[in-house]
């Protein structure tokens, strides 16, 4: 189910839906027709706070009475008379277990019940007292819990169908298992025996898609049928040759399988090939059609608008009644037909979408429609509804007393005394006051307190001025602001994403004020708002600070990686640099080898710096030794 609802269910009729709903702390029961031309029938009905519920059962009863079985946790059922909007009985046992179920059953003519334990009990709805009751365990030892019970007739004699993962077959008169078919891997949640027929019943499992059809005579499944998702709701019916099973999925969407009684073609047709082998495997099927509800296409804010969620459906005859909720607690219905007078399925291999536009609801429609009093308080919205945690102790140091709830003489005295105070330290303030500079919002903000003006309130918060906070605290009485206190920690608790906002009028608060409250009396009750939501806030800052230390530690990583590549690039820029001086080899070898001319010579030495001369040169300059030529040699050896 969706939302609050915890389960809703049609009754055999189709006339009347019943359906559980979270109601703030409380579980609350609605009745409703499902056609308005008949006998309105609009009921509520709210549990105490003990009693939690887990499922509720229709009960048909005499002269047109129908009662209502509604499974608790505590491990007793209450009927309900939706007619006189009373509880009329109470079934107990021994064992404060959670009651899974509870079935009537039209063939013992009394109630069937199952708890968590694997109990299952027989009781005398005409005296609502104990029949008989046995564990599961004594005859089965694999089986822990039981999810779901019904009843069939085999054999001519009335027997049970006990759901847990698997489906027994037990008899009541002999009390031992008949038959196990084989289940599923989930937890069974619903047994849906077929209305015409003694022979057939559907299961399906939590968090499954799959739907089995089962027979008496055989321990094999019959057929399958694949939904697109869990199943949650299943009914079916039969109409002359006919027959419709409507599956609700986990989306909230109603899928349509026609004619699932009758057999798949792959088993009925012939073949020509004797020698084939006989099918085994389980046929299977997938659904023909679909039905989901949305809104205009203009009316669509979120994704609860585009695909609304079905609660509960109930096949009759040739229609299929389906319901949702409107507002979260609101149900309304629809019908649609999925055959005609003819015989022609309507809803065969078609996906139907059907516009919902929101309704205007108001309070004299629930007064007629809903069964709402109008003289009742104003209704709340149940998704507006704020829950707090558990650390807020008001409640506890709250007297049920009025005598208690007034102020004693001494707490008079101490206002007393504290407003002649504050009257002879006004003069000195507005000395002080005067010099200042801003604006105070202490009038309006006193006025929005006195008179619980919200919207006024709100003007005063919306200021973020650090001075004209400080200018407004600061003439602020000193029992107002105790008052302002309470408003702030209600707003944070509602709105915790503006706290930053508020926190500046808390620091101010308990600055100037600060040794004013605390002089108060019953200050812990007065301020356990205020306190639950420090707590929870105080809560995460050692983690918060643990997370900035990490950051920081990351930070410091990251700029340290940072200098040592700056490091790195600058020496490398380093090395590459080039020298100002530059050695050329070949010149150096080429005047000891004479390889190279005078003109080569004075072409290399272009490129040379030479704007140095070492201290050798000038020595070879002042000391010029004359070298004779090789002409001159050769003629002086003529001459000798």
């Amino acid at each position: 189910m969706s939302g609050p609802v915890i389960c809703s269910k049609f009754d055999s009729s189709g006339n009347y839906l019943a359906t559980a709903l979270v109601a703030l702390d409380a579980h609350q029961i609605k009745v409703q027709s499902t056609n308005a031309s008949q006998t309105s029938l609009n009921t509520s009905f709210t549990l105490d706070k003990s009693n939690r519920l887990t499922n509720l059962s229709w009960i048909p009863s005499t002269d047109n009475l129908q009662l209502l079985a509604l499974c608790l946790t505590k491990g007793s059922i209450l009927i309900y008379s939706p007619q006189t909007n009373e509880i009329v009985s109470e079934l107990t046992t021994t064992n404060n277990v959670s009651v899974l179920d509870f079935h009537y059953s039209k063939h013992t003519r009394s109630g069937w019940s199952c708890d968590i334990e694997g109990n299952v009990y027989e009781w005398d709805l005409g005296s609502f007292t104990l029949l008989k009751s046995f564990h599961i365990g004594e005859y089965i030892e694999s089986v822990d819990s039981i999810n779901r019970v019904s009843t069939v007739m085999y054999n001519t004699q009335p027997h049970l169908l006990i759901g847990s993962n698997a489906v027994y077959l037990f008899n009541i008169k002999q009390k031992s298992i008949v038959k196990t078919f084989p289940g599923h891997i989930q937890p069974i949640n619903s047994i849906t025996p077929v209305g015409n027929s003694n022979d057939l019943f559907f299961t399906s499992a939590k968090g499954d898609r799959f739907i089995n059809l089962y027979s008496l005579d055989k321990i094999t499944t019959k057929s399958v049928f694949v939904a697109s998702s869990s199943v949650l709701g299943v009914s079916v019916t039969v109409k002359d040759d006919q027959s419709v099973l409507v599956v609700i999925n986990e989306e909230g969407n109603l899928e349509v399988f026609n004619n699932p009684l009758s057999a798949s073609p792959s088993q009925t047709g012939s073949t020509p090939n004797k020698k084939k082998r006989k099918q085994v495997g389980v046929s299977s099927k997938t659904f023909n059609g679909s039905i989901t509800l949305t809104r205009p296409k203009d009316e669509i804010k979120n994704p609860h608008d585009s695909n609304l969620f079905i609660n509960a459906v109930s096949v009759i005859s040739d229609s299929i009644t389906f319901t949702w909720l409107e507002n979260s607690t609101i149900p309304f219905f629809d019908t649609i037909k999925w055959t005609d007078e003819t015989g022609t399925l309507l809803l065969d291999a078609t996906n139907k979408i059907i516009t919902k536009s929101k309704p205007n609801l108001k309070v004299t429609q629930h007064s007629t429609v809903n069964g709402h009093d109008v003289a009742a308080p104003k209704l709340y919205t149940e998704g507006h509804t704020i829950v707090s945690d558990g650390s807020n102790i008001k409640h506890l140091a709250e007297d049920d007393d009025e005598e208690d709830q007034d102020e004693s003489l001494a707490e008079k005295l101490d206002k007393l005394s504290m407003d002649n105070k504050s009257g002879q330290q006004k003069s000195r303030r507005k000395k002080l006051e005067e010099a200042r500079s801003g604006v105070s919002l202490s009038i309006i903000l006193s006025q929005s307190l006195k008179n619980n003006d919200q919207a006024l309130l709100e003007t005063v918060l919306s200021n973020r001025d650090t001075v004209t906070i400080q200018n407004t605290i600061s003439r602020l009485d000193p029992y107002s602001s105790v008052m302002f206190l309470d408003k702030l920690s209600e707003k944070i608790q509602r709105q915790p994403n503006r706290f930053e906002q508020f926190s500046f009028w808390l620091k101010w608060i308990l600055v100037i004020h600060g040794p004013v409250i605390a002089s108060l009396p019953n200050l812990n009750v007065k301020l356990s708002n205020l306190h639950a939501v420090l707590l929870k806030k105080a809560e995460a800052l050692p983690r918060l600070l643990e997370l900035q230390g990490r950051l920081n530690l990351l930070n410091d990583n990251t700029d340290l990686k940072n200098e040592i590549f700056v490091e790195d690039d600058v020496e490398d820029e380093y090395v590459e640099e080039g020298s100002d001086v530059e050695y050329i080899e070949e010149l150096d070898d080429a005047q000891y080898i004479g390889v190279i001319s005078d003109d080569d010579e004075d072409e290399i030495m272009d490129g040379v710096d030479d704007y140095e001369e070492s201290e050798d040169d000038e020595d070879d300059d002042d000391e010029d030794v004359d070298i004779p030529s090789a002409a001159e040699l050769v003629t002086d050896s003529d001459n000798e």
